[in-house]
């Protein structure tokens, strides 16, 4: 299967960076607002009465109910970006979800499975149809956001229950986490409607330059040499399910396809995290002669932009390496075995024409 058969989204991409200006604006104000009673409490040195907290109170509420409906409108945007960036993957949670899963007790999960999904399926160049979503590995950036989110929640409800007349230790400590949690969860919710923009700009300019290609507008070199490049290449395994232990659990590329072929065998693809082409097909051996090819594979090299880093992730998964990083006319390397024993080089190339 080539995969520039979907590289391209069945619908054209809405420009969404403009709105996501104004929906980081509301949330920034509203975090700010927020943190408002409890911040003059601390400096105060005890907890105000109702009567002088209540139009503050308003306030952040004023400024919280337009963050929260522009944000959920932002995540309709975002989400119809992404099925047409990865059209044919589909998403964990009903698009009514969107709405509805802010209400406890879906509030505690759904919102973060659909930021998850719209991140995973986001990016320039999409997932491959029928991708499982579940196995794609889920983001630190939205994981940090969610949980500083909910404690914000909780603290907010210990600051307001529990903290009256003069402040203890305790209270002057539960009022300074509901301030930094608050903040930290409005600052990493900015951070996350970010990045999925720019993740979707840069798969909208993609779309445009395709676009363009096709209509004879951009040069035939243009993004790709007539936008052919290499899809797949197979590596021979003995059990699809080891397989896609080391290559996604361990190595931590994304899963692709997972599915059943007509004739019982399985169609399994990996590819690095970010990239956009080329694809590792995991075969199982069937024959003599392809079992003979498992683990006796050469030739294979993974490129990274960060050899220390990856090297130093895969030697603390007990990935093998056979030697220390070296230095080579044409870059860093490093060799590394997979568990059927092919050896591969994982690769930071030189920056040069050959390497780009």
């Amino acid at each position: 299967m080539s995969t520039s058969a979907f590289s391209v989204p069945v619908r054209r991409l809405r420009p969404i960076r403009e709105f996501t200006t104004v929906v980081v604006v509301l949330i920034a104000s509203a975090s700010v607002a927020s943190v408002v009673v409890p911040v003059r409490q601390l400096l105060d040195g005890e907890k105000w009465p109702w009567p002088t907290a209540v139009p503050v109170y308003a306030l952040s509420a004023l400024l919280c109910l337009p963050a929260g409906i522009a944000f959920v409108i932002w995540l309709f945007w975002a989400r119809f970006n992404a099925y047409a960036i990865s059209p044919r993957v589909f998403h964990t949670y009903a698009t009514s979800l969107l709405i509805l899963g802010w209400t406890p007790p879906l509030s505690l999960f759904v919102p973060k499975g659909i930021v998850d999904d719209i991140w995973a399926t986001s990016r320039p160049g999409g997932l491959w149809p029928g991708t499982d979503l579940l196995r794609v590995r889920r983001s630190v950036l939205i994981r940090s956001w969610w949980l500083t989110w909910l404690l914000s929640g909780v603290m907010t409800v210990v600051a307001e229950r529990f903290v009256a007349g003069g402040l203890n230790r305790l209270e002057i400590l539960a009022l300074v986490a509901c301030v930094v949690s608050s903040l930290a969860a409005g600052l990493l919710a900015v951070r996350v409607i970010l990045a999925i923009t720019d993740l979707q700009e840069a798969a909208r300019a993609e779309d445009r330059l395709t676009r363009a290609r096709r209509l004879g507008e951009a040069g035939p070199f243009e993004g790709g040499a007539h936008g052919a490049h290499l899809g797949l290449v197979t590596v021979f395994v003995r059990d699809h399910d080891e397989a896609i232990a080391f290559y996604v659990d361990t190595l931590g590329l994304d899963l692709l396809e997972n599915r059943r072929l007509d004739d019982g065998g399985r169609w399994v693809t990996v590819r690095p995290r970010g990239a956009r082409e080329t694809a590792l097909l995991l075969a199982r051996a069937s024959g003599p002669e392809q079992e003979a090819r498992v683990g006796d594979q050469t030739g294979l090299v993974f490129c990274t932009d960060d050899l220390v880093r990856d090297y130093e992730r895969m030697a603390a998964a007990s990935i093998p390496f056979e030697e220390a990083p070296r230095h080579e006319p044409y870059g860093t390397v490093a060799v590394f075995r997979d568990p059927y024993g092919n050896r591969w080089e994982l690769l930071q190339p030189n920056v040069s024409p050959a390497y780009g």
